[in-house]
């Protein structure tokens, strides 16, 4: 662990190789390609997101998958990658010990043609410190040179700036991997997605840890359903942030943070 954590450190990210059996990707691919298919035409989508990271065409994206299928919380709560985040996300906080949670939970695959993502920070605070935000991105498919595997800045987690729009880097990596990897890295990180040249299937999931105190992506306490809460552990509603809830107002808690998972509101999902 020493030298991933060394990595993360001076590279910004670093690589947990083949942690995930073939089976096991080609299952959670299979869970993707049913949501895609079914959930995709419903996206809320602004005409004004093209040619942004925002603009989902030329690629397939699903995104919650924590209300779809419960199977996810087991690469949720992969050992060996928590045992990383336990470090990196608490580090600088009183006793080193306040609480991290997932802020985003999403996988995308792009498509033929796909020009590949304009190199961006996720943290959108470039040049903190201590790492705000870690992202894994867990590799279902081989990652390659020309399937649109993701490229990255070393060192570029330091830099006080955002990436320059448009511009390639002269020091930019392509990281490449056996499906079944893990790509880790500061969400400061200078990265984006590849150009997918060969057609290849290419599907990552990207996983989002952050500090008790950034604001998700999605609200979890709207869009988990109640089956679903009902048969996750305390540890899986940490995870989803259920004890991160700030109070409806003085006369409910005082502190931010609750003593118990709070239930979260009525959902089904369309």
């Amino acid at each position: 662990m020493n030298r991933h954590l060394a990595e993360l450190e001076e590279h910004g990210y670093t690589i947990l190789p083949e942690l995930l059996p073939v089976d096991e990707c080609q299952r959670y691919k299979d869970l993707l390609e049913a949501d895609y298919s079914r959930f995709a035409p419903r996206y809320a989508n602004a005409n004004t997101t093209a040619g942004t990271l925002s603009d989902k065409t030329g690629e397939k994206v699903v995104f919650n998958m924590h209300n779809k299928d419960i199977a996810w919380f087991r690469l949720f709560e992969q050992p060996k990658v928590l045992s990383l985040l336990d470090v990196v996300l608490r580090e600088g906080t009183y006793h080193n010990d306040e609480p991290y949670y997932l802020n985003n939970i999403s996988a995308r695959c792009p498509l033929k043609g796909h020009p590949g993502q304009q190199l961006h920070l996720d943290s959108n605070l470039p040049g903190v410190n201590y790492a705000l935000i870690v992202n894994v991105l867990w590799m279902l498919d081989d990652f390659t040179l020309d399937n649109g595997a993701t490229r990255v800045v070393p060192g570029s987690h330091k830099l006080r700036s955002f990436a320059p729009d448009g511009q390639l880097h002269p020091d930019e990596r392509l990281i490449t991997g056996k499906r079944g990897t893990a790509l880790v890295f500061n969400a400061n990180l200078w990265h984006g997605g590849g150009q997918n040249c060969s057609g290849a299937s290419r599907w990552g999931v990207a996983l989002g840890y952050a500090r008790w105190f950034i604001k998700p992506s999605f609200d979890f306490m709207r869009n988990t359903p109640g089956d679903v809460f009902a048969t996750l552990t305390n540890t899986q509603k940490d995870l989803l942030g259920f004890r991160l809830v700030p109070p409806k107002d003085e006369f409910t808690r005082l502190r931010r943070r609750s003593d118990t998972a709070e239930m979260p509101f009525e959902y089904k999902l369309p």
